[in-house]
C-alpha cells in the first residue's frame, strides 16, 4: 500500500474517532439553548441634541449638561458641538459630579450636539434654558437636550393667528434620514404638503413654521415619524407677548397617565388630548392636590374622537395647590399635553407639560436655579399609595440632599435643598426603597417685577445601563446533527 493511501485511511479513522466522540458527549438541545442572564453594564456612548435657539431681544441662553459620578468607569469626555460641524465645540465638562456647559447672547444659536463617552456616559443629561427680559418672547423657556429617535409626538401647540409655534429637525448622526411631519387638529389628521419623506444629510437641521402647513388650527398635535435613519425634533410655541416654552414630548400612546408640576398659583391651565386608535374614548380626569385627589366639576370626563385633537379649558383647577393631573382612558390609546399660565393681564408667562413615568431609578435635570430672584421648586406626586423620594443635589462641591414624603393621592411641592453658596446645579431625584410610585416635575421660577417668568421639566430615569445579553461557551455548536 502506498504511503499516501494509508495516511488518508489514518486521518479518515482519527475524524470518524472524534466526530463520534464529540457525538456522544453533545449536551443535549434544551441544555444547549441556556444562557446566562443578561447583564446590566455602565452606557458607554451617550448623545443629546439642543435644538436651534431664537435668543430674542436681550437673551442669554444657557445649554447645561451632568453626569454623576459612577465608580464603575473612568476616562471619557462630554463634549458639547455644533450639530453642522463637530470641529466646533462650545462647551464641555471637566469632570463627573460636576455640572458644566455653556453660554450664547447671539440672536440665534444652532443646533447643538452633546457627546458623553466612558465615566460621562451613564446617567448623562443636558437641558438648554432662555432668558428673554424684553419683546414678543419674553420669559424663561427651556427643554431637555435628547438623543434623536425614530418617532416623536408634541400635543398641545396651535397655529392659530397669535401663536407662532416652530418644528425643529436636526440630524446629529452620521447617516441620512428621511421623516414624515404629521400634524393634527381638531377635525383629525391634516392634509399637509412638503412635509413628507423629508430628507435630511448627516449634519442638517431645518424649522418650519407650522402655521404654514395648515393655518387656524385652536389647538394642534405634531407626529415626526423617522422612515428610516433617527431625528432630533422640538417644538417651541410663542404667544405674543403672554409667554414662550417648548413642549416637551409626550411619550408613546397609552390609556393611563400622570402629568406632574401644575404650580398652586396657575391663572389657567388647558389640557389637550389627542386620540391615537381607531376608536373614540371616554377619557377620566382627576386632579391630585395637597390634600386629596379629586374631579374637577364640570370636568369629570371628555369625549376624544379617534385622530383628533381635543383641548379643556381647566381654568384655576389648582384652587391654590399645587396638582398633577390623572387621565384614564376607557377604551382607546390616547397622548397628553398641559399648557399652563401664571400671572394676570401683560404680566404672564407660559409653560408646556407632559406625563411622565413613574421613578424607577434616578431620575437627573441638569439646570436648577437659586439666588436672589431664582428658586427652584420640586412637584411629587404619588397617584395610589404613600411615596418617599431623595433630593439631591450639587454643584460640584458639597451636595445638598433632603427626604420627602408624598402622602398616597396628593401632590407635594417642596423647595429644592441648594448647596452651599450655589446659583446653579445639577437636582437628583430617587425613590427609597420601599416608596410606592412617584412621578415628578421641577420649575425654574424667576421673579421679574410683576411676571413670573417660568420653565417646567419633567423628570424621567435616567440611562444609566444596558443589558448586556449572556453566553456560554459550547463546543457542539462545531458538531453538526441530524434534524
Amino acid at each position: 500500500m502506498k504511503r499516501t493511501t494509508l495516511s488518508l485511511v489514518v486521518a479518515v479513522a482519527v475524524l470518524a474517532l472524534i466526530v463520534g466522540a464529540a457525538t456522544l458527549t453533545r449536551p443535549s438541545s434544551s441544555h444547549a439553548t441556556e444562557s446566562a442572564p443578561p447583564q446590566q453594564v455602565p452606557v458607554q456612548r451617550a448623545e443629546a441634541v439642543c435644538p436651534q435657539v431664537r435668543g430674542g431681544q436681550g437673551g442669554t441662553t444657557v445649554y447645561s449638561g451632568f453626569a454623576p459620578e459612577n465608580a464603575a468607569v473612568s476616562g471619557g469626555t462630554a463634549v458639547l458641538t455644533e450639530v453642522a460641524d463637530a470641529a466646533k465645540t462650545r462647551g464641555t465638562i471637566e469632570a463627573p459630579g460636576r455640572p458644566g456647559g455653556a453660554e450664547a447672547t447671539e440672536a440665534e444659536v444652532p443646533a447643538l450636539d452633546w457627546e458623553a463617552t466612558d465615566a460621562f456616559a451613564p446617567g448623562f443629561a443636558a437641558q438648554v434654558t432662555t432668558k428673554v427680559p424684553l419683546g414678543a418672547a419674553r420669559g424663561l423657556s427651556g427643554t431637555l437636550c435628547r438623543e434623536p429617535d425614530t418617532e416623536h409626538w408634541f400635543v398641545g401647540t396651535s397655529t392659530a393667528q397669535n401663536r407662532d409655534a416652530y418644528l425643529y429637525l436636526s440630524n446629529n448622526t452620521r447617516v441620512a434620514a428621511q421623516i414624515d411631519v404629521e400634524l393634527y387638529g381638531p377635525d383629525g389628521e391634516v392634509q399637509t404638503e412638503g412635509v413628507h419623506s423629508m430628507t435630511f444629510a448627516p449634519g442638517e437641521s431645518q424649522n418650519i413654521l407650522l402655521k404654514t402647513l395648515k393655518p387656524d388650527l385652536p389647538v394642534a398635535a405634531v407626529h415626526v415619524l423617522a422612515r428610516s435613519g433617527r431625528i432630533a425634533a422640538d417644538v417651541r410655541d410663542q404667544q405674543g407677548t403672554a409667554g414662550t416654552d417648548w413642549l416637551p414630548e409626550a411619550g408613546r400612546p397609552g390609556r393611563s397617565f400622570v402629568v406632574p408640576g401644575v404650580p398652586e398659583d396657575v391663572t389657567n391651565a388647558r389640557l389637550v388630548l389627542v386620540g391615537t386608535s381607531d376608536t373614540d374614548t371616554e377619557v377620566g380626569i382627576e386632579v391630585a392636590g395637597k390634600a386629596s385627589t379629586f374631579k374637577p366639576a364640570g370636568f369629570e370626563s371628555v369625549n376624544v374622537g379617534r385622530g383628533k385633537v381635543v383641548e379643556v379649558d381647566l381654568g384655576a383647577v389648582t384652587k391654590g395647590e399645587a396638582s398633577a393631573i390623572k387621565l384614564t382612558a376607557a377604551r382607546a390609546d390616547i397622548l397628553a399635553g398641559v399648557r399652563v399660565t401664571r400671572g394676570t393681564g401683560d404680566a404672564t408667562d407660559v409653560a408646556y407639560l407632559a406625563p411622565t413615568p413613574e421613578l424607577t431609578g434616578r431620575a437627573i435635570l441638569a439646570d436648577n436655579r437659586a439666588g436672589g430672584a431664582l428658586s427652584t421648586t420640586v412637584y411629587l406626586t404619588a397617584p395610589a399609595e404613600d411615596g418617599r423620594v431623595r433630593l439631591t443635589t450639587t454643584d460640584g462641591a458639597a451636595p445638598a440632599t433632603a427626604e420627602i414624603d408624598v402622602p398616597g393621592g396628593t401632590t407635594v411641592a417642596v423647595q429644592a435643598p441648594v448647596p452651599p453658596n450655589a446659583a446653579k446645579f445639577a437636582l437628583i431625584a430617587e425613590p427609597i426603597p420601599g416608596s410606592a410610585p412617584v412621578h415628578a416635575a421641577r420649575m425654574i421660577n424667576e421673579q421679574a417685577d410683576k411676571t413670573p417668568m417660568f420653565t417646567i421639566q419633567g423628570l424621567t430615569p435616567a440611562h444609566e445601563t444596558v443589558a448586556l445579553p449572556g453566553v456560554r461557551g459550547d463546543i457542539a455548536i462545531m458538531v453538526p446533527t441530524k434534524d
